[in-house]
């Protein structure tokens, strides 16, 4: 799945035409995921198109706005080349801005149809704390999820590390799988056998440890996962 270059889409001379193509293809592969329940990448890929489009179109708009003032308090001679020259100009900025405007309509009802999907699986994927210390100073800990399609229990050691975007300190998630068990020879409960694994663990001293369950069985890698990372991040940050 290729993602689009929204330099090239609208650069100098572009061939609108075959671009509002190109994005069509793009939106379609989007929601193509999405009636399959896979949320990841597209949801990712939609909402960076998005924010780009409305950079752009700040951009533009104020471009549009200085220019137009420019060419109003324009003294020449040759006033026709001029009035010629701003015309062209004009159109070009004209024909970005109309082109953005379409594609930030387009994606809407991606964007919209990402969120519902997303809303819907954090409100039927429940996490609680087993552990009896709720964060470990090393900001590590275990987590368990079930991939109801395969019928498996994975169990992850995670990490929350610091990182710097753009001169900004952020927190990220770092996960490795490190057991998966079938669900059907859990013999006692979810509880118990994280317990065990806490009582074992020769990693972490007074390890923390998560537990997210849920009914659904949608895509794994593609929704099911990234989402538990997600909330576990939202919630070891509050």
């Amino acid at each position: 799945m290729t993602t689009l270059d929204l330099k090239k889409l609208t650069s100098c001379g572009s061939d609108w035409e075959s671009n509002q193509y190109k994005i069509l293809i793009k939106v379609r592969e989007w929601l193509s995921s999405f009636n399959k329940n896979r949320l990841f990448p597209s949801i990712e890929e939609a909402i960076q198109f998005n924010l780009a489009l409305e950079d752009l179109l700040r951009e533009n708009i104020e471009s549009k706005l200085w220019f137009d003032n420019e060419i109003r308090g324009q003294n020449s001679n040759d006033r026709v080349l001029v009035y010629e020259k701003a015309h062209q100009i004009g159109n070009q900025l004209d024909k970005l801005l109309n082109f953005i405007d379409w594609a930030l309509q387009l994606n809407r009802p991606v964007l919209e149809e990402g969120r519902i999907i997303k809303n819907f699986v954090e409100d039927n994927l429940i996490l609680s704390r087993l552990s009896t210390v709720e964060k470990n100073y090393h900001g590590k800990g275990y987590f368990c999820l079930p991939d109801n399609k395969n019928e498996l229990l994975n169990i992850y050691l995670y990490e929350i590390i610091w990182d710097w975007s753009q001169d900004e300190l952020y927190q990220r998630i770092h996960s490795v799988l490190i057991r998966s068990i079938p669900q059907n020879i859990i013999d006692g409960s979810i509880e118990e056998v994280i317990t065990d694994l806490i009582r074992t663990s020769q990693d972490l001293h007074e390890p923390v440890a998560y537990i997210f369950e849920t009914d659904l069985d949608f895509p794994y890698e593609e929704t099911m996962f990234p989402i538990a990372e997600e909330m576990l991040l939202k919630h070891l940050a509050s």
